[in-house]
């Protein structure tokens, strides 16, 4: 009976033929496709191609720590220039209001000048009427107010 039932185990765990040659024919069927792809795979030229590839992304991985450099360094050149505008402005609109301050200074200084020239003018008239021996010595004192007011006027 032992023997029977160890007969009949070994039947039951044994496979089909029919079975065992189909998987067989399946890891066949799928190992040499894959062998075939192993081969290709690694074939001269699909490694070349493999190197090129790996060359060419090295090389754009080199061109783009380039551009980030120069595109870091225009930027800090931008913001140079930036301030530096903003220096000028600040320059020019300083030189804006020390040219106003000057150009009314100089509207005074001219409106003095002509009134001492308007002075001068009726002292001169004043002194054709009076005597002719006064006349050179008004002359001098002419000169020396004109002188006085001239140097007098603030110049800063």
């Amino acid at each position: 009976m032992m023997d029977k039932l160890e007969g009949s185990m070994l039947t039951r765990c044994k496979l089909p033929l029919w079975l065992g040659l189909l998987l067989l024919l399946a890891v066949v069927g799928l190992l040499v496709p894959l062998i075939y792809f192993a081969v290709r795979a690694n074939s001269k030229a699909c490694v070349d191609g493999l190197q090129a590839q790996k060359e060419c992304q090295e090389h754009n991985r080199h061109l783009q720590r380039q551009l980030d450099q120069a595109s870091g360094e225009k930027e800090a050149e931008a913001a140079t220039c930036n301030r530096s505008v903003v220096t000028l402005r600040e320059s020019l609109k300083k030189e804006q209001a020390q040219v106003a301050k000057f150009q009314g200074e100089l509207k005074i200084l001219n409106q003095t000048l002509k009134d001492a020239l308007a002075d001068v003018e009726r002292l001169r008239r004043q002194n054709e009427n009076s005597s002719k021996n006064n006349a050179s010595s008004c002359s001098s004192f002419l000169f020396v107010v004109i002188a006085v007011l001239v140097l007098n006027a603030p110049l800063t």
